[in-house]
């Protein structure tokens, strides 16, 4: 996927929406792994407990601290039971700047587990300084109903595809589509599209659906148990 996302010298990829955003995260990290580069994964909210067999050190913020090549780092401001606590966006801006990492990979907003979902108005909680922006999206809600069960923040999403009482592929493209949607937050990132969990025949089918209706500039990647399968 690094491929072909036009990596710079040093890179800030913010990871927003639903629908597979932590393994998105370190499907990134560990292509950054395979080129020999080291990477940053944390958050500026909250995302579930990370088990160390993902990263290959906890990251303390030691000044002394030497960033070896090759390696995944990560790093939280506090842990729950059941969550990592993240950083606000201006600390990333900050260490960013100083070059502490050259490549930072951050989990940006939350989903509650949804496939698809809306923002909030503060909502995702970027750095303004990100260099590449990843909006996800699990195609798992189309043709479900447009309820909780199915979708995250269902007032916001509202706003951007009326009061449906499906989610469809056309609803899916709104979202993306919209100022107000998957990418909102983005800033002058490039931007990036996953369509996650495109599992079947008919998940494949709705994804090419999805991609005839959006109009914003992004790379799209379709992606089927963690693996690419089509890229437009």
């Amino acid at each position: 996927m690094l491929g072909f996302m036009s990596l710079k010298d040093k890179n800030m990829i913010a990871v927003q929406g639903a629908g597979g955003k932590t393994s998105s995260v370190f499907l990134l990290a560990n292509e950054f792994k395979s080129m020999n580069k080291a990477s940053l994964v944390s958050t500026t909210t909250k995302m579930g407990i990370v088990s160390e067999d993902k990263f290959d050190c906890l990251y303390k913020f030691d000044e002394n601290a030497k960033i070896v090549d090759g390696k995944i780092y990560f790093a939280s401001k506090s842990r729950t039971e059941t969550k990592e606590i993240g950083f606000e966006p201006e600390f990333f801006d900050k260490i960013f700047a100083e070059g502490v990492f050259s490549n930072i990979i951050l989990e940006t907003d939350g989903a509650k587990t949804r496939p698809i979902k809306a923002p909030r108005e503060d909502e995702p909680v970027n750095p303004r300084n990100i260099t590449h922006c990843v909006g996800v999206m699990g195609l798992d809600s189309v043709d479900k109903p447009f309820d909780e069960r199915f979708c995250h923040r269902k007032e916001y999403m509202e706003k951007i595809i009326g009061n449906s009482k499906t989610l469809t592929t056309e609803s899916y493209a709104k979202i993306i589509n919209s100022y107000r949607g998957l990418f909102r937050n983005s800033y002058d990132a490039k931007k990036f599209l996953i369509l996650n969990k495109a599992d079947t025949k008919q998940d494949i089918e709705n994804a090419m659906d999805i991609i005839e209706r959006i109009d914003v500039d992004v790379k799209i990647f379709v992606m089927s148990f963690g693996e690419i399968i089509k890229i437009y």
